[in-house]
């Protein structure tokens, strides 16, 4: 115990350790939604991951990908992301020492000052001496804030599946580290934490862009200390140089694009998709609407009690109290800084109109532990002056008690153990598919980028050709990848590809195009892509069937046909064999906005076959297809009134959808 206190190092590794045991017993068995897959896939195949691209990620995932730790890529890279979330815990502990030994050791105390003829109370700073008491309670502050980090519901999550996030949890509190002894170290010169700092923080940008979320806070704080002055500026410019050098890892995309691997998103070669892929243009789309914002920033503040429990929060304003009340360092102060970093990621994030938009409040909610950490150690450093209590004791068994209130709270909600969803789902889908059959899909976040691991990694049913037609329409890059994997079945469109292209590639830079004339060069393009091929089975997936594109293939329509709808000349007539499902949900019970819309997508393709045999009187048949659909049925019991946003919104819809199936059901008979 006396030498986990002794140095900051030997906090971090207690606090991985602890934190990484647990991540592994919590860890997903196979690939997560949305992302997951594809991640994987560039990870094993060394590939170019979307927008905006996270060079880092791919060269360490690709490592991870290749180490023989278990028997299973995703296996590997779900470890990988345990361990860095992990790491970041730990790195917790750097951070809390440093903010807590020299930002948050002086106090303000008001003495009587004689002016005069009048006594004037002044505040003035009661300077602390730093001995081995005062480094030892800094790193039982480390750990608490570790800890509480740790367990917190989306860093814990993260660290649960493969995703760009966990190595960004890693390098966050390593680059805050860096910056505040640069600022308290190099005052006067320019030195090793300078060079440090900077490397890790294009280290940080080259595996994610929010990394300038820690701007608003991080330039309040460097002028703060170095003032508007000429040596500020120049120092700016010293510390470009390693930042540069951190931002290598982006040489990554032209090298390895050029190369053609299979997974090749944006085929980033020259300077122009370069640049559309790093600034993420594509997804422009999604930012800065008014709805985004209106409907993220309530729902931040309803997770927001659970992300630390109800203790947390009252840290957390103990925490902004006990900032407003000491002193700064160096002109600059602790209580802007952690309120531009809440509000920085915040503001930013709210904006942003994606539904897994948890992950970017983690910059937030790393400021909300550092703020809760000075809180616990205000409070108890009040009890310690009226009971003399030991404050490193003390500190680290309110650490314990916390992390074991946080874990209590948060297990069963952030336990992926059991979740086989995609697995399962993606392996159905593809294993119930007719030989070399073609399927049309926009379903990425539940099966489609699964898709990519299964048949490209594991190599499960790669004779059929998924197609994902949200990227058929608007990723120029993504016709490369097609003839890449399923030359045959491209070749028999080129002329009207050919057609098409020039219109789509003006529309990708942003140069002035003909919206009629994609219209109809997409039209021909989707038609004669189907109609050469019908030497193969041609299946739409649900998704695609109930928000039907009326520029897609116009000529054809969809037939309920098991999982999917096989897409047909009209008026055709087929029989459908009843499909060989797996389904591993009997120890994942857990519903939100993914998990429902994973079970309603396999069964409504299952009830439509279902009621289309019974208006041909086959009602045996009938009973079997409903019986599978309903196998899919959620957890009917639990509370939708406990779900926030769109989670609660996807269960009341589900909930209607089977309960109507099981009303269909019993009408058909026992």
């Amino acid at each position: 115990m006396q030498k986990m206190f002794s140095r900051p190092i030997f906090g971090a590794a207690f606090v991985f350790l602890i934190s990484f045991i647990v991540y592994l017993k919590t860890m997903a068995p196979a690939v997560p939604f949305i992302d997951g897959g594809e991640l994987a896939t560039v990870c094993a195949t060394l590939g170019i991951a979307h927008p905006t691209g996270y060079p880092l990620f791919c060269m360490i995932g690709h490592l991870f990908a290749n180490l023989p730790i278990a028997e299973h890529v995703i296996t590997r890279v779900n470890i990988m992301s345990a361990f860095f979330v992990a790491l970041g815990s730990g790195g917790m502990v750097f951070l809390l020492s440093e903010l807590y030994l020299y930002w948050f050791n002086k106090k303000k105390v008001r003495v009587r000052q004689q002016k005069g003829k009048k006594a004037i109370a002044k505040p003035v700073i009661a300077e602390e001496i730093i001995g081995d008491e005062k480094k030892i309670e800094s790193i039982a502050a480390g750990i608490f804030a570790g800890l509480m980090m740790a367990f917190s519901a989306t860093w814990w999550d993260t660290a649960t599946s493969v995703e760009v996030y966990p190595i960004h949890c890693f390098m966050v509190p390593i680059v805050l580290t860096f910056f505040f002894r640069m600022l308290r170290i190099d005052k006067e010169k320019f030195g090793r934490q300078s060079i440090l700092f900077a490397l890790t923080l294009g280290l940080c940008f080259s595996n994610h862009l929010t990394t300038v979320l820690l701007a608003p806070a991080c330039i309040y704080m460097f002028f703060a200390a170095f003032g508007f002055k000429r040596d500020a500026w120049i120092r700016i410019l010293k510390l470009a140089i390693p930042f540069i050098a951190g931002l290598l890892p982006y040489l990554y995309f032209p090298i390895r694009s050029s190369q053609n691997p299979i997974m090749d998103w944006g085929h980033p070669t020259d300077f122009g998709s370069f640049m559309r892929h790093f600034t993420a243009g594509q997804y422009k789309i999604w930012m800065f609407s008014k709805e985004a914002a209106g409907k993220n920033w309530p729902y931040f503040w309803a997770i927001y009690p659970k992300e630390f429990t109800i203790l947390g929060v009252v840290l957390v304003l103990c925490g902004l109290y006990a900032l407003l009340n000491s002193s700064g360092r160096n002109k600059a102060h602790l209580l802007p800084f952690v309120l531009l970093l809440f509000f920085g990621s915040l503001l930013y994030s709210i904006n942003y109109d994606i539904n897994d938009i948890d992950s970017y409040f983690l910059t937030a909610y790393l400021a909300s532990a550092t703020t809760a950490t000075f809180g616990l150690v205000w409070l108890l450093g009040m009890a310690k002056e009226k009971m003399k209590v030991d404050l490193v004791i003390v500190v680290t068994i309110c650490a314990l008690l916390f992390g074991g209130i946080e874990v209590a709270e948060h297990y069963k909600d952030v336990d992926e153990s059991g979740n086989y969803f995609v697995e399962d789902y993606t392996k159905n889908m593809l294993r119930n598919l007719p030989k070399d059959a073609i399927i049309f899909t926009s379903s990425w976040d539940f099966w489609a980028s699964g898709a990519y691991y299964y048949q490209l990694v594991e190599h499960i049913r790669p004779d059929v050709f998924v197609i994902d037609v949200a990227m058929l329409r608007d990723r120029p890059w993504y016709f490369n990848h097609l003839k890449q994997r399923f030359p045959e079945v491209m070749n028999r469109a080129e002329p009207e590809l050919s057609a098409f292209m020039p219109h789509l590639v003006r529309f990708d830079k942003g140069e002035p195009y003909d919206g009629q004339a994609i219209a109809q060069t997409y039209t021909a393009f989707t038609d004669a892509l189907v109609l050469r091929n019908l030497d193969r089975p041609i299946f739409l997936s649900p998704e695609v069937v109930e928000q039907r594109d009326q520029l897609f293939a116009p000529s054809f329509k969809p037939y309920a046909a098991g999982l999917a709808y096989r897409f047909l000349p009209r008026d055709s007539v087929f029989e459908v064999p009843l499909p060989q499902v797996q389904w591993n949900d009997k120890n994942f019970r857990g519903r939100d906005y993914y998990t429902d819309n994973a079970r309603w997508l396999q069964a409504f393709p299952l009830a439509d076959r279902a009621q289309y045999l019974v208006k041909q009187r086959r009602i045996d048949e009938a009973k079997k297809f409903l019986d599978l659909a309903l196998s899919f049925e959620p957890d009917m019991t639990v509370n939708s009134e406990t779900l926030h946003g769109r989670d609660r919104e996807a269960a009341e819809q589900t909930n209607q959808r089977f309960a109507k199936l099981e009303e269909f059901r019993k009408s058909i008979g026992k």
